[in-house]
């Protein structure tokens, strides 16, 4: 075809190579707190989001 896409071998991990990697990585003092964060900051507003949706439908259904 005109514009067909080479395919790009992606490197496959194994799990066990992964989890190896993982128990030897060390985090820094701050890094804990940083992944807290940063869950919290993508995790919030999509909760939000949803609460938000729900409270509509209901207001709409029941205190209109």
């Amino acid at each position: 075809m005109l514009f067909r896409r080479r395919k790009v071998e992606e490197p496959q991990y194994d799990m066990e190579e992964m989890r190896q990697k993982l128990k030897e990585t060390e985090f820094e003092k701050g890094d804990t707190l940083a992944l807290i964060i940063a869950a919290l900051v993508t995790i919030v507003p999509f909760l939000l989001v949803i609460v938000s949706v729900i409270i509509g439908i209901i207001w709409l259904i029941f205190l209109r």
